[in-house]
């Protein structure tokens, strides 16, 4: 079904976006945030946001929006979807673009009357779409938000920009050796988590390379995870940092933006590494998505991919070898050939 175009000439109200309920999925609709700046310069936009993440998109540089929290996610007295919608009704948006394919989302922007609610065709929800987009799941995430703004205003631009994070200044007291950010998942991250054992054997080999401190990063949940990596580390003598749980989803950007270099599992910490042009060295095993569609395309990550042939799902990941790893990550640095 073909559409017709959007002019932004003759929306009067502001501009509801929908945002995924990831960090990393988050940060990859930015590029298309971008478009929409463009097509309406001085609109007010508002991001619709689950309020843990506001910190997050607080960093995000060189855009023009208004962030709203999602009250249905408050962690406490969450509003519920009828009052919600009154919430969003008074704000009389004109469209709204929704970056999830939840069918309650598109539900909410019924119950508020915004006029044009532009989607991807999925859950069933297309009667309650103005502008219905058949979802190719060959797309680069970051293709599919941009496509999603592109299309439905006729197409008017040719390529997007990269998303953009500016960190705060976060000075580190270790200013001898190189700094890198260590985020490889707690056992929380199921078939993405790269087993302590081999992260030390790995973080071991690139510490005898160069001088380097690492500060192994993660949430709460993950921070006994990163203790049992740092005591293997301990006993080798290696400059290490536990600061999983330790800081605010802000001060997570901030820390990776003062990095010299990360080592990551498919995670939000890797888009933010990629946001903040860190150089990062990305493990890729049975991801969420297919790493295809989600792999920052900025050529500061470089990925190291398993060629496992297991029939474990857990142990796909595990085929990285610790050696292998320490080689791409001195490479990736112009260090030689490793050790």
């Amino acid at each position: 079904m073909s559409l017709q175009a959007i002019d932004p000439h003759h929306l009067s109200g502001p501009i509801l976006v929908v945002l995924p309920r990831y960090i990393g999925d988050a940060i990859n609709t930015l590029p298309a945030i971008a478009l929409l700046n463009e097509l309406y310069p001085g609109k007010k936009i508002y991001l619709l946001v689950r309020p843990y993440m506001r910190e997050v998109l607080q960093r995000a540089h060189g855009y023009d929006f208004e962030l709203l929290d999602d009250a249905r996610h408050q962690a406490e007295e969450k509003a519920s979807l009828l009052g919600f919608a009154k919430t969003l009704r008074a704000l009389r948006c004109s469209m709204a673009v929704l970056f999830r394919g939840s069918l309650t989302d598109a539900v909410l922007c019924k119950l508020a009357r915004i006029r044009y609610v532009a989607g991807y065709a999925q859950n069933g929800r297309s009667p309650l779409l103005s502008h219905t987009l058949k979802l190719n799941h060959c797309h680069h995430y970051l293709f599919r938000y941009c496509r999603l703004v592109n299309d439905i205003h006729g197409k008017p631009f040719d390529k997007f920009a990269l998303p953009r994070l500016k960190a705060k200044t976060l000075p580190l007291t270790q200013s001898l050796s190189r700094a890198t950010g260590v985020y490889l998942g707690g056992k929380n991250k199921g078939t993405r988590h790269y087993p302590a054992e081999l992260a030390a054997q790995a973080l071991l080999r690139i510490h005898q390379q160069s001088s380097t401190r690492f500060y192994l990063l993660g949430d709460p949940s993950e921070q006994q995870d990163m203790e049992e990596l740092k005591q293997l580390l301990d006993a080798e003598g290696v400059q290490v940092a536990n600061l999983a749980g330790k800081t605010s989803v802000g001060e997570l950007v901030d820390t990776i933006a003062a990095m010299d270099a990360m080592i990551t599992i498919d995670s939000g910490p890797m888009h933010i590494a990629a946001a903040c042009k860190v150089p990062t060295l990305a493990l890729a095993g049975l991801g969420t998505s297919p790493f295809s569609l989600v792999t920052p395309l900025t050529p500061l990550c470089h990925t190291i991919t398993s060629h496992s042939t297991s029939l474990h799902e857990s142990e796909i990941i595990c085929a990285i070898q610790p050696q292998d790893l320490a080689q791409q990550f001195s490479q990736m640095l112009g260090e030689g050939h490793g050790s």
